[in-house]
C-alpha cells in the first residue's frame, strides 16, 4: 500500500513566493489571479535617528536620545491576465482589498509575526496593458514588527507574588495586566518592574480592620433568574403595557441571558415578561431599603434584521412602588434600524393615561447593528450602571457618565427592583429582536456601617484591566482613570529583551487576586 499524497496541494504550496503578502489575513497569490510577489524591501533592520544639541565651541554634540522613525514597505510584483479587459478586472479587485486602513501585513517567510501598514501608493499602470511589473508601497506609522502570537504569564508557583518573563523580542513591549478579584474583596494592587518602576491602584492605606461605611451586593442577576414571572404585577415605569408574559435563559455568546420567552396576552402597546426582586435586609438586618445604592449590568440590545423591534427596562422602585430612577432601551421603528435609550427618574406629576409613568431625563439615538461604532448594547461591550446618591443621579453611556440633580428623590428608598422585557403590538417571530437581554447585574447598597465584611475599591468578582501601551485603565469593562495614581509611570513601565520579573501587589488583608499579563513580542 503507497500513501496518498495530494499533489496539487504541495504545488500550490511550492510556488508560493518565500516573501508573499498576507494582507489582513489573505495571501494576494491566494485572491488575485494571475497576481506573484517578485521581492520585498524595507523589513530590513531599522535606523535609528539621532537627536542631539549643538554644545557652542565645543567639539561634537550633546547626545539627547534617539528615535526610529516610520518605514515604508515596498513589494514589488507581477500581474498578468489573459488580456487587456481581464487585466483591469483583477486590477481592481486588488487596490479594493488592499484599501483597507492600519491592515496586518504578514510575509510568507516570517508567518510568526506582523507589520501594521496603509497602502500609500500602487504604481502606475498604462492603459491596454495585460502583464505589469510594479511596485506596492506601504506606510508603516507604527515602524515596528509584532509577533502574532499572544503571549499569557501568571504568577510564578515558587513565589506567588512575581511574574517572571523571558521577554524574546528585540524591542520594548507594552503589556497589559488582567487582574480579577476571584477571591474576595480588595482595596489595592499595584505592579513593579525590574527597574523599580510602578503602577498603582486604588488605596494602599484602604484597611478591612475598622468600622467604616462602604458597600454591599445585594441583588445579581441570579436573583431575578431564580424569581417567577410576576404575571399580576406591574411594570411601574410603563403602568399601561402588558406583563401577562413569560421570561427566561438562554445561552447568546457563551452566556446565560435573561430574556422573553413568550409575549403573552396583549394588554398595550408592548407585552412580555416581568420580574420583581424584593431587597434583602443588609448585613446589619436593616430592611428599609436603600436611600443610596449602585447598579451594574450587561446586556445585549441588537436587531439582525432591519425593522425588528423589542423593549426593555429596569426599574428601582420605593416600598410603594413609585418609580425612583431606571433605564429603558426600546425600538420602535418597524421598519429601519434606529434605537433609543432613556434615562428615566420619578416624575411628581405622572398622570394615570401616561405610558411613560417616569420622567425622562435624556434619550439617547442609535443603530441596533453589530457594529461597535454604532451600538453600545451588542457582544461583549455593552456594559453599563446607575449610581443614586441623595438627589444626584449618575448614568453611563458610551463612555460618557451623565449626571443629573433630582430634588424630589432625595430621602427616596429603593426596596423593590423590576427587569421587564417586551415586545410591540401583536408582532412575533422575527420581527422580534435578535437579542434582547441581560447576562450580569449586581446591585449594591451605598455606605453601609460594617466592620471588614463589604467590597473595597474592588468587589468580589470585579475585573481590572490595566493597558500600559495607551495608559488606560478599566473596571469591569468601564473606563475608570480616577482609580489609578497621578504618580503611575507609564511612560518607562515596559518590557525589555531578557528576563523580567514584574511583582504583583495587593492589599495585605484580602486574599490574592488573580493576576494575569499579556503581551506580544515587538522587534526592529
Amino acid at each position: 500500500m503507497y500513501k496518498f499524497v495530494d499533489t496539487t496541494e504541495r504545488q500550490e504550496e511550492q510556488i508560493l513566493p518565500s516573501e508573499a503578502l498576507n494582507f489582513n489575513g489573505k495571501f494576494l497569490e491566494e485572491e488575485i489571479p494571475g497576481y506573484r510577489t517578485l521581492y520585498v524591501s524595507g523589513r530590513e533592520v531599522l535606523s535609528a535617528e539621532i537627536i542631539d544639541t549643538e554644545t557652542g565651541m565645543s567639539d561634537g554634540n550633546r547626545y539627547q536620545r534617539k528615535r526610529y522613525p516610520p518605514r515604508t514597505i515596498t513589494v514589488g510584483y507581477q500581474l498578468i491576465a489573459e488580456d487587456s479587459e481581464a487585466f483591469r478586472k483583477v486590477y481592481n479587485k486588488l487596490n479594493a482589498l488592499l484599501d483597507v486602513e492600519q491592515a496586518k501585513l504578514i510575509f510568507a517567510d516570517e508567518l510568526d509575526k506582523y507589520f501594521i501598514g496603509t497602502k500609500q501608493q500602487g504604481g502606475d499602470v498604462p492603459y491596454g496593458k495585460n502583464a505589469i511589473t510594479s511596485e506596492i508601497e506601504f506606510y508603516c506609522a507604527d515602524p515596528f514588527k509584532y509577533s502574532v502570537k499572544e503571549y499569557e504569564v501568571t504568577l510564578n508557583t515558587d513565589d506567588e507574588t512575581v511574574m517572571t518573563v523571558d521577554y524574546g523580542g528585540t524591542y520594548r513591549t507594552f503589556p497589559t495586566f488582567e487582574v480579577n478579584m476571584d477571591q474576595g474583596e480588595n482595596g489595592f494592587i499595584a505592579f513593579v518592574d525590574t527597574q523599580k518602576h510602578v503602577l498603582q491602584f486604588g488605596d494602599i492605606e484602604e484597611a478591612d480592620g475598622e468600622n467604616y461605611k462602604a458597600n454591599e451586593t445585594l441583588v445579581t442577576l441570579q436573583d431575578f433568574i431564580n424569581a417567577e414571572d410576576d404575571v399580576n404585577g406591574t411594570d411601574y415605569m410603563h403602568p399601561l403595557y402588558g406583563a401577562k408574559g413569560k421570561l427566561g435563559t438562554t445561552i447568546w455568546f457563551n452566556n446565560k441571558f435573561l430574556c422573553l420567552k413568550e409575549a403573552g396576552a396583549q394588554v398595550g402597546g408592548a407585552n412580555g415578561g416581568l420580574r420583581t426582586v424584593i431587597l434583602p435586609a443588609d448585613s446589619n438586618g436593616d430592611k428599609s431599603g436603600c436611600k443610596n445604592f449602585y447598579a451594574y449590568f450587561h446586556i445585549l440590545f441588537y436587531a439582525g434584521l432591519m425593522g425588528q423591534t423589542g423593549e426593555m427596562c429596569i426599574n428601582f422602585l420605593t416600598e410603594d412602588n413609585k418609580l425612583i430612577c431606571g433605564v429603558n432601551w426600546y425600538k420602535t421603528d418597524a421598519s429601519g434600524n434606529t434605537g433609543h435609550y432613556e434615562l428615566v427618574c420619578y416624575n411628581p406629576n405622572k398622570k394615570d393615561t401616561d405610558h411613560q409613568a417616569g420622567k425622562v431625563l435624556k434619550t439617547y439615538d442609535y443603530t441596533t447593528s453589530h457594529l461597535q461604532t454604532q451600538n453600545p448594547w451588542y457582544w461583549d461591550w455593552g456594559h453599563c450602571d446607575i449610581r443614586k446618591e441623595g438627589s444626584k443621579l449618575t448614568f453611563f453611556y458610551w463612555g460618557g457618565y451623565p449626571s443629573f440633580t433630582v430634588p424630589e428623590i432625595e430621602d427616596m428608598k429603593c426596596t423593590k427592583i423590576q427587569i421587564a422585557i417586551k415586545q410591540w403590538g401583536t408582532r412575533s417571530g422575527n420581527q422580534y429582536l435578535t437579542h434582547n437581554g441581560i447576562d450580569k447585574f449586581t446591585f449594591q447598597k451605598l455606605h453601609v456601617e460594617k466592620w471588614k465584611d463589604v467590597p473595597n475599591k474592588f468587589m468580589m468578582g470585579s475585573s481590572v484591566e490595566v493597558n500600559c501601551a495607551d495608559g488606560s485603565v478599566k473596571m469591569n469593562g468601564l473606563p475608570k482613570p480616577e482609580i489609578g495614581t497621578v504618580s503611575n509611570e507609564w511612560e518607562d513601565f515596559y518590557l525589555t529583551p531578557g528576563i523580567n520579573k514584574i511583582q504583583c501587589l495587593s492589599s495585605s488583608w484580602a486574599k490574592k487576586p488573580n493576576f494575569k499579563m499579556r503581551y506580544r513580542e515587538v522587534y526592529l
